[in-house]
């Protein structure tokens, strides 16, 4: 019996499926590449506890593979960053300090987030953060990086050098902690063998803008267009700091930041104003007993949050989706207990603070809590798009200051003109 053309064509057909259906399995698509750069003063440790964390991820999500590379500190990454732009190779995520966002964003080199927001709860996303930590995340109205690596300025005090010199608790105010730092203060001679504090001076003027804050004032405009810099409260900030290094002389006039850890680790000084980042080289380094409070205040309690933010760069939106995956899990509670129990840093979102692997953590050293605590305190930290310049003509204007190389008020007050000129000359 003939058969009817339809019926072989129908056949052969079928027959083709099967054969494919029962051969070798079809290749399963590739991973989408992300490039993630990371920065911070990340040493061995931490350096190796990120690379686990991508690891992780990467392990979980067959569908998205993250090669992290270690970019340097924040300035370097920026550096990298502005690079990279002009050179059209710009990786995908990022972690920048958290003020570049006012300097990127407005630049069009930062994707907004509002849309991945929005699907991911909207405002019930974001209530999963410390309200104060998401302060420098927007530009224009719109969101441009979410808080990851986050720190706050605390104070250090050496226990066994307080219980020698008689002082019963760390200090709470201004005055108490000039104080403080004078019994603190050992000298053999004309030499001094420890200093009684030191408030390391970094590139972000980090110590200097929670001294103003606590003084009542304010460092920028909330419109981000005129500083303050010649105002009461920052001349008092500033003259408070430099009482303590001229008048007390119970602290050098100019400590580098990365120094202030290591004069702390190795009792070159009993108390300093350091990164709240630093608890685990500390546990680490620190032969003494050694606690942390919030930094003591003058008219009010005020810091400026420093720290990463994650940050996703204009791509394809196939890149983007990829991106958020991996942006979205590091910043779920279990990934930032863990960040934040091995590191120090501060976990952004309020629920990580309930999972087993931090609660020990608060369980054998409590005084973590205190960096949480201070966040009710906290002030955005200064940043506009062309404040880079500004922030580094301060730096150098306060080391002139407290070197007596300038005088007080009108090396602030040269810095407000020239801050001024360049805020309002924006691109």
């Amino acid at each position: 019996m003939r058969r009817h053309p339809r019926t072989m064509v129908f056949a052969f057909v079928t027959a083709l499926m099967l054969a494919t259906s029962s051969g070798a399995p079809s290749r399963a698509a590739e991973p989408v590449q992300v490039t993630y750069w990371y920065p911070v003063d990340l040493g061995g440790g931490l350096a190796n506890l990120m690379q686990s964390l991508v690891d992780d991820f990467n392990a979980g999500h067959p569908d998205v593979h993250v090669t992290a590379s270690y970019t340097g500190n924040y300035d370097l990454t920026f550096q990298k960053i502005q690079a990279a732009s002009l050179a059209g190779n710009l990786p995908d995520i990022g972690a920048i300090v958290n003020d570049h966002t006012q300097v990127l964003a407005p630049a069009g080199t930062l994707e907004d987030l509002d849309g991945f927001v929005r699907k991911a709860g909207g405002k019930t996303y974001l209530a999963r953060f410390f309200p104060s930590l998401l302060l420098n995340s927007y530009s224009g109205g719109k969101l441009y990086s979410l808080p990851f690596q986050r720190s706050v300025p605390v104070l250090y005090y050496n226990k066994d050098a307080f219980a020698k010199a008689g002082i019963a608790g760390p200090p709470a105010t201004w005055t108490e902690f000039a104080a403080d730092a004078q019994k603190l203060t050992a000298r053999n001679g004309a030499d001094v063998t420890r200093w009684g504090a030191e408030f390391p001076l970094e590139a972000y003027n980090w110590i200097y803008y929670a001294l103003v804050y606590q003084a009542g004032g304010d460092v920028i405009s909330s419109d981000l267009k005129h500083l303050d810099l010649d105002r009461p409260a920052a001349v008092s900030a500033m003259q408070y700091w430099w009482d303590l290094v001229n008048k007390y002389k119970v602290m050098p006039a100019y400590t580098p930041w990365p120094q202030g850890s290591q004069d702390f680790a190795s009792e070159k000084t009993a108390m300093v104003v350091y990164s709240s980042g630093a608890q685990a080289f500390f546990r680490q380094s620190a032969k003494f007993k050694w606690g942390l409070v919030r930094m003591p205040r003058g008219d009010r309690s005020g810091v400026a949050i420093g720290g990463g933010n994650l940050v996703m760069f204009k791509k394809s939106p196939a890149q983007e989706e990829a991106s958020w995956k991996f942006v979205s899990w590091m910043l779920e509670p279990a990934q930032q207990a863990r960040w934040s129990a091995r590191s120090g840093y501060i976990a952004v979102v309020r629920s990580a603070w309930n999972l087993p692997e931090l609660k020990a953590v608060v369980a054998e050293y409590p005084e973590v809590l205190e960096t949480v605590k201070q966040l009710d305190a906290a002030y955005y930290e200064p940043s506009a798009p062309n404040f880079t310049q500004v922030r580094d003509a301060l730096h150098d204007t306060l080391q002139d200051i407290l070197a007596n190389k300038v005088a007080l008020r009108a090396g602030l007050s040269a810095v407000n003109a020239k801050g001024n000129a360049l805020l309002a000359n924006r691109p």
